[in-house]
């Protein structure tokens, strides 16, 4: 059976623009080599909102290009909640007669004479395609397909922003979410991000740098809400002229225009997001990572005399301190503080946030230093052969741990 093979390069900027950004509205279609003995019949998804053409040569690509644009097509649309794909605006896919390894992928919007519009992506050597680019130029396509079906037309259509976009490509791989969760705290826990008035701009550098941070923003937009379809709204909202900005995201996502509390939202979602479980029994090195923070004391009283050095304890310097009332009871709090942050993760961590648990209830037990230093060691030493595994890049799965 036909597969797609691998490398496919963009020829042209995918974006989910008005029409003119895309392609001049009326240019003749994009060239593809033809046969001379002329083309196959072109095969329609059920709806007629997708069509495969082909030159006799390539006739056998029909069937696999169409298979694959239509279960990209169902995955989108599972994910965003809509209906994509319309006969108003269809999507034709143009498979070339070249054998030559042209690698490059075309797209554009045309008109046709009599007014209506269509999407085009074309393949001049389909044994040449890579199927993260296609994925990727179907995605596009789509959506910009969806946004004529809401009302969508030349005179009034605005641009989203293209990391906007891609980031909803790439959050709907579900595979790859926790370790774009996972570096997106890295970058926010060490101040690598900039205000929300930045960070949802549409030249966002952060962004456009970072894949993971548009997925992670973008992932926010698509989540299910009660009675709205959020990222359908930014696509409505695009369709009729409404420009993206800042401010739109603050209304959308936080009901606010007001940057600065918007601001204090985001970093709020920023912690949730550190909580949530994307895959369960999963843990992965950035999940380990913040397990650490929970690793600390801190009693309410400390910290806030000048002579005060720091606000908070280690484990091994709260042993020496087991007598102070304020600690232990700080202790038995933090004690469930660190079962919950292994809620939903494998078997390893959960027994490590045990370990570490039973250490702080004995501590604001009482115990002697001697028992506490081994539990202590103990909880220490499960951690240490957990971080030696997900440091290596490997996630631990449920079961896993003993």
């Amino acid at each position: 059976m036909f597969a797609l093979p691998t490398v496919l390069a963009a020829a042209a900027s995918l974006g989910l623009c008005a029409l003119p950004a895309l392609a001049q509205v009326g240019q003749a279609p994009l060239p593809v080599s033809r046969s001379p003995r002329g083309q196959a019949a072109p095969f329609y998804a059920s709806d007629g909102a997708i069509a495969v053409y082909a030159p006799l040569s390539k006739a056998a690509y029909r069937a696999p290009v169409l298979s694959f644009a239509n279960s990209r097509r169902d995955e989108l649309q599972r994910a965003l909640r809509m209906k994509l794909g319309t006969p108003e605006c269809p999507l034709e896919i143009v498979i070339g007669g070249r054998s030559d390894g042209d690698t490059r992928v075309l797209t554009a919007r045309l008109r046709d004479p009599a007014g209506g519009v269509r999407e085009r992506i074309e393949l001049p050597d389909p044994e040449a395609a890579d199927l993260a680019k296609f994925r990727r130029a179907v995605g596009f396509a789509l959506l910009r397909a969806r946004m004529v079906a809401i009302g969508g037309a030349e005179e009034s259509m605005r641009d989203l922003p293209v990391w906007l976009i891609d980031g909803a490509l790439r959050h709907i791989d579900r595979d790859g979410r926790q370790a774009d969760i996972d570096r997106v705290l890295l970058l926010w826990s060490r101040a690598c991000l900039p205000p929300a008035l930045e960070l949802f701009a549409a030249d966002s550098k952060a962004a456009k740098a970072e894949p993971a941070v548009a997925a992670v923003l973008a992932g926010w937009f698509i989540e299910k809400r009660e009675g709205v379809n959020v990222f359908e709204e930014l696509l409505r909202g695009a369709a009729t002229g409404v420009v993206w900005s800042p401010a739109t995201a603050a209304r959308l996502l936080a009901g606010t225009e007001d940057m600065v509390e918007f601001d204090r939202q985001v970093d709020r979602r920023f912690l949730a997001e550190g909580r949530a479980v994307v895959t369960p029994g999963l843990t992965s090195a950035g999940i380990v990572r913040r397990f650490r923070s929970t690793l600390l004391l801190a009693p309410a009283c400390f910290g806030k005399l000048q002579s005060d050095k720091r606000a908070w304890y280690s484990l091994a310097e709260a042993i020496r301190r087991a007598d102070d009332p304020y600690l232990r009871r700080t202790a038995t709090e933090q004690a469930l503080k660190v079962k919950m942050a292994a809620v939903g993760r494998d078997g390893m961590l959960i027994a490590v946030a045990d370990a570490y648990a039973l250490f702080m209830e004995r501590l604001a037990a009482g115990d002697t230093p001697e028992r506490l230093e081994r539990l202590l060691a103990d909880a220490e030493l499960m951690r240490g052969a957990l971080e030696r595994v997900t440091a290596k890049g490997a996630v631990t799965g449920r079961g896993s741990g003993g």
